[in-house]
């Protein structure tokens, strides 16, 4: 298995966890910055740890939460409507929307690709 195969197949857990990170990172950021007099004792002795950097925390935590909570999203859009085009029951519907179907398959991952091999050989289409 690649690399790039890999990263498509388990894409949401590793947003996921870049999200969670991004929040820590935000945290430390805001309780470092903004909030420093507020800050809760668990965060004050990392703080006092990384100085200056807690505006890079900030930024970083802010970037990560943003960039990877869109990639859930469109990761969602695109189950959502994979899913609405892959269960029709309908040869003629599958066959019209196959091109739409194959591109969000690429997107998703390997297992849907199989779904999709597995539903043409089901509607006999000849590819």
């Amino acid at each position: 298995m690649s690399l790039k195969t890999a990263i498509r197949k388990h894409e949401f857990l590793i947003s996921a966890i870049a999200v969670m990170i991004g929040i820590y990172l935000l945290l430390i950021g805001i309780f470092g910055t903004v909030l420093s007099d507020h800050s809760p004792g668990f965060f004050e002795f990392l703080i006092e740890r990384i100085g200056d950097w807690k505006w890079w925390a900030l930024v970083g935590g802010a970037f990560l939460v943003f960039i990877f909570a869109l990639v859930i999203v469109f990761r969602y859009k695109n189950l959502k409507e994979f899913k609405e085009l892959y269960e029709t029951e309908s040869k003629s519907k599958f066959r019209k929307n196959i091109a739409r179907i194959e591109t969000l398959a690429l997107k998703l991952g390997p297992e849907y690709e199989e779904k999709v091999i597995e539903k043409e050989e089901e509607f006999n289409i000849n590819r």
